[in-house]
């Protein structure tokens, strides 16, 4: 019980020790937020200061050069969608009859989109006309060019249909996109935390052991019973041998010299 006792108060003792020292730690955050903060307010004064061409003014000059470089690099993005999918765009047009949209919106739409779905599109938006055209054909509701209510022809209605079923597609896969990411850091941050648990309640067990080990050794005079039995019991084994005689087994006193038995020399 009292070995029991001295284990726990070892186990406690280093739990309070590793409790002050996160008091300490916490601590010095504190003392840390406190400096800073009279610092600050000690350095709060006067908001007027008169412009100067210092470093904002040097960022404001590089983001008017930046705005310029960023519509020089997206009039060379619309040439080259223009080289890729403007034939492509325009065979479109003409062949389905499209009127009101034209190429320099679908080139637009590409540039807004990334990469990977430009090709998607245009091989989707004629796939889409195809069939739309061909079901408006066969339900008897296709018209070839809008009315003079402003009612755009079936072509156009499909295309602008399209774009934006294909917007809200794409927003979709990036929304399930985030949502795989968080999914995944969740079940990382759970495989993480199983195997910190796992590793502590492999090692806690050892501690103890060793715990009760090292205080087993530690203990002045600390002999086992069931060794202190097994040498008692060995000399009592002793003394009772040494009360017989060796030849015949007959009960012999301390001081014989003979056996009064079979008179064997005890001597």
């Amino acid at each position: 019980m009292s070995h029991n006792k001295s284990v726990s108060g070892g186990i406690t003792g280093k739990l309070f020790a590793i409790g002050k020292w996160f008091s300490l730690f916490f601590a010095l955050l504190a003392l840390i937020a406190i400096v800073f903060g009279v610092v600050y307010m000690l350095s709060l004064g006067s908001a007027f200061k008169v412009p100067s061409f210092d470093a904002q003014a040097r960022q404001t000059m590089i983001s008017n050069m930046s705005e310029q470089q960023s519509n020089i690099a997206q009039q060379k993005e619309q040439v080259k969608l223009n080289a890729e999918y403007g034939d492509k765009i325009i065979s479109i047009i003409s062949k389905y009859g499209i009127q009101d949209v034209k190429t320099a919106a679908i080139i637009k739409i590409l540039m807004q989109l990334p990469e990977r779905y430009r090709e998607d599109f245009i091989s989707g938006w004629r796939t889409y006309l195809q069939e739309g055209l061909a079901y408006a054909k066969k339900t008897g509701v296709y018209q070839a060019i809008g009315n003079s209510d402003g009612t755009p022809g079936t072509a156009d209605m499909l295309t602008q249909q399209y774009i934006n079923e294909f917007s809200s597609a794409v927003e979709a896969a990036n929304a399930e996109k985030t949502k795989s990411k968080i999914e995944r850091l969740v079940i990382f941050s759970l495989i993480i935390s199983a195997m910190i648990i796992f590793i502590l309640t492999m090692i806690l067990p050892v501690l103890v052991q060793i715990e009760k080990n090292t205080r087993g050794i530690s203990l002045p005079g600390n002999i086992a019973p069931a060794a202190a039995s097994e040498a008692a019991s060995l000399h009592e084994s002793a003394q009772q041998a040494a009360a017989l005689c060796p030849q015949c087994r007959a009960p012999i006193s301390p001081g014989d010299l003979f056996c009064g038995s079979c008179g064997a020399d005890l001597r």
